[in-house]
């Protein structure tokens, strides 16, 4: 996801977390080929050599931290050598726990390899994205030498239903409405890169012919059968294909349950056409809690299950037991504990700012992260929910003090109190936010598109009003 998957975030799911595969935020490549781009490549291409990562969490570095961006030292204000040394040794120690071990992690630290998703229209640009990608990240030397990539493979995202991707010609926008195009696209990017390196796809279900009958597809041709979309997946030579079981019109408010049977779907299209009884298809959608990844797996029959939304504020969502809590003080103390190993990591690997700009934006995906993590207790104080969105606090100890904050506004709150809060229903989850059900009304009038569009517009010339007063009273 844009500015939520960095390099700290990823290493926290795969060290601890049992994440087995993770992708990068979504890179246009567009922008990362122009000639006078070093600023947007830099600040977005967060995939280094295996080594470089594992010396530098290992202390081979004298306690370095990785930086690659002005913005990231900014982030780090505040903080001593010390304090950079001791997030690291937390770090090692977080993952000799998770090994069964009391001590610190002395061994090999893993390093698995990353997916680089890229958005793109024209086939030739995401070769050209795709093979600096790999030079960048120290891939093509390291393939020359005979040692193992950074990078897995080279993803083209036909997922994002957001409307910039409309306009942006990426995203699932481009597969619905553009599918010849598409292909095209993946085509020629198996056929240029390194077999060694996969193409991959992370794709929604088809729109219905109900979509298409109601103008929804921005074209006159019809809507793909799901047979007919894997097959040409596969017919591009594509190496593994993600399927979030709903189309691009189930998004934020209108958001429903993922279809897993149309995912179960796909799975069986992809195994017969590609004669691959075990071809990957990876399951999204749905997946709120750690059971939920098996009830898919059993609807499903995927080969594995991609979270984004619901790992962004549970990362042990993959881990037996860890989502599991048998009090509101454990979810507390589990929230808290996110918080703080984040931000451990993010000491010795500040993010990049990626696409939040140059200034701040660092911090600002540590920022994202940390409203994900503690969402429902933010929702219960609110001075520090505003604290935490104020540019003032943009840095890592300015965070970590708003967590010990937190932490002490419920160290003398018993369990049967908490239990009482509604930080701890279910309900009030970062996950729940676009999934609560609105009381509905008696005799509450249902909008038309246009009744839609009409109230908009009152709501826009009511904000514009208020600008025009607060304008006259600076004045």
């Amino acid at each position: 996801m844009v500015a939520q998957s960095d390099l700290p975030f990823r290493l926290m799911c795969e060290q601890l977390y049992n994440v087995d595969l993770s992708y990068t935020q979504m890179i246009h490549a567009v922008n990362f080929i122009e000639k006078n781009g070093e600023t947007f490549r830099t600040n977005h291409l967060d995939v280094y050599p295996q080594s470089t990562v594992r010396d530098i969490l290992s202390g081979k570095e004298g306690g370095s931290v990785l930086l690659v961006s002005p913005p990231q030292s900014t982030a780090l204000k505040g903080l001593s050598a010390n304090d950079i040394e001791q997030s690291r040794m937390r770090i090692l120690a977080a993952i000799g726990k998770s090994k069964g071990s009391d001590t610190s992690y002395d061994q090999e630290v893993r390093m698995p390899k990353t997916v680089v998703q890229i958005a793109a229209h024209d086939p030739d640009v995401a070769v050209e994205a795709a093979m600096m990608i790999l030079e960048r990240s120290g891939s093509s030397e390291l393939f020359q030498n005979g040692a193992t990539s950074p990078v897995a493979a080279i993803d083209l995202n036909l997922g994002c239903p957001q409307s910039i991707a409309r306009k942006g010609r990426y995203g699932s926008f481009l597969h619905d409405e553009s599918p010849q195009l598409t292909y095209k696209v993946l085509s020629k990017l198996r056929s240029k890169l390194p077999k060694e390196i996969g193409v991959t796809a992370k794709i929604r279900l088809p729109p219905t012919q109900a979509h298409a009958d109601a103008g929804k597809l921005g074209n006159n041709i019809g809507p793909q059968t799901i047979d007919e979309r894997i097959r040409c997946l596969i017919d591009c030579g594509v190496d593994l294909i993600t399927v979030h079981g709903r189309t691009r019109f189930e998004n934020k408010v209108a958001v429903g349950a993922a279809d897993w049977d149309a995912v179960r779907a796909c799975v069986d299209s992809a195994r017969v056409y590609s004669g691959d009884t075990n071809y990957p298809v990876l399951a999204n959608g749905g997946i709120e809690f750690a059971e939920d990844v098996q009830k898919c797996l059993d609807i499903t029959n995927a080969s594995g299950v991609m979270s984004s939304e619901s790992l962004l504020e549970l990362p042990g969502l993959f881990c037996p037991g860890e989502g599991a809590t048998a009090s509101s003080k454990g979810l507390l103390e589990r929230q808290l504990r996110y918080a703080d190993t984040y931000l451990d990591y993010t000491t010795v690997f500040p993010p990049l700012p990626g696409s939040l700009g140059t200034r701040g934006g660092s911090f600002n995906v540590i920022r994202s992260h940390m409203f994900k993590f503690l969402h429902r207790y933010l929702e219960e104080h609110p001075d520090l929910r505003s604290w935490l969105g104020n540019q003032e606090l943009n840095t890592i100890k300015q965070a970590r003090d708003l967590v010990s904050d937190l932490r002490a506004r419920y160290s003398n709150i018993d369990e049967d109190q908490l239990r009482l809060k509604s930080s701890s229903s279910t309900t009030a989850s970062w996950y729940r936010r676009h999934r609560r059900k609105k009381p509905q009304l008696e005799n509450e009038p249902v909008l038309t598109l246009e009744g839609r569009k009409q109230l908009a517009k009152l709501r826009i010339k009511k904000m514009q009003e208020e600008r025009m007063k607060r304008s006259i009273r600076s004045v």
